[in-house]
């Protein structure tokens, strides 16, 4: 379920809340990348620190347009793609460590689900046309990244075993 969308009224006030989004996407994407490059899971490293770069370019962008007199809004706990407070670092450390490529894969595409939503709902929502059409640009932007981490998901080998197969087989 998308998170609701607050009350945006402005592109400003659009744009100070994706670069939290943008931020935390990047942010998480390079944690991903040097987990499965730990992992020798090379394929899926370069995969995420591309995603990292993207999001770290989409933020860059953000931020040259909101300019200096207009600060970020601190990303809103929904869009925590870990912890929904403040992260403990015994408690993050502690999931990476249970995660493996397929768990971060899934992390990483309901993220990306959660801000398209959220981008889209906004989008048909908003009176303001600026903030329509840059809310409808960013849903689009979040649906390529989502349909990118679709396809590797569904081509990464589910390591769980199906008992039920294996004793009904």
């Amino acid at each position: 379920m998308a998170p609701s969308a607050p009350a945006v009224h402005s592109v400003t006030d659009l744009l100070a809340r994706a670069i939290g989004i943008e931020r935390e996407a990047a942010d998480r994407y390079a944690e991903f990348a040097r987990f499965m490059q730990d992992r020798g899971r090379d394929e899926l490293a370069d995969l995420f620190a591309q995603l990292a770069r993207l999001e770290h370019d989409h933020a860059r962008v953000i931020e040259e347009w909101l300019g200096e007199v207009n600060p970020p809004v601190p990303v809103e706990a929904a869009f925590h793609w870990l912890e929904s407070g403040p992260p403990s670092p015994a408690a993050h450390e502690w999931l990476l460590r249970l995660m493996g490529p397929r768990d971060a894969l899934a992390i990483a595409l309901s993220a990306e689900q959660r801000a398209q939503r959220f981008f889209a709902e906004l989008a048909q929502q908003a009176d303001d046309d600026g903030v329509r059409r840059l809310a409808s640009e960013l849903a689009e932007e979040e649906a390529e990244h989502a349909a990118r981490l679709e396809r590797v998901l569904a081509a990464e080998p589910d390591p769980r075993i199906d008992w039920e197969r294996v004793f009904d087989g």
